[in-house]
């Protein structure tokens, strides 16, 4: 049977998106994927935030004037691929949450997206080891 290709509605695949908000956590830091930025819309400004008992991580949009908010994303067109992120205080909340964590590994968790809070939920007991970039030992 043959398509009959004057039906077919295209749509531009995005090459230069992730299909998941991911987050990396290495020795040296957190990075987001361009998903989440995506996800997010770009914030300016967002709150950190982890609920210990369950070991989660989130991120959630938040305005300047809001408690212990931080510089996140740059404008939509001035912010290039990924984010990272060297702050060693969250690095090392994170890092408890990660489940027999090993500072030499890459680990990869994928998010969670709440459109409607405009937040990013991460179940850190999920952490997969992510080989991309592994260091040699």
């Amino acid at each position: 049977m043959a398509i009959n290709f004057s039906t077919i509605n295209l749509e531009v695949i995005d090459i230069s998106t992730n299909a998941t908000p991911d987050i990396y956590i290495n020795q040296n830091g957190i990075t987001f994927s361009k998903r989440v930025l995506e996800d997010l819309n770009y914030p300016q400004m967002v709150q950190y935030c982890n609920d210990a008992e369950h070991k989660v991580f989130a991120i959630r949009v938040c305005k300047s004037n809001e408690a212990k908010a931080v510089s996140f994303s740059k404008a939509r067109n001035e912010q290039n691929g990924t984010l990272s992120c060297g702050n060693k205080n969250l690095h090392d909340i994170l890092v408890l949450f990660i489940p027999d964590y090993q500072p030499k590994k890459r680990y990869k968790v994928t998010g969670e997206f709440d459109a409607e809070n405009r937040v990013i939920y991460y179940d850190m007991t999920t952490a997969e080891v992510s080989e991309f970039r592994a260091p040699k030992e």
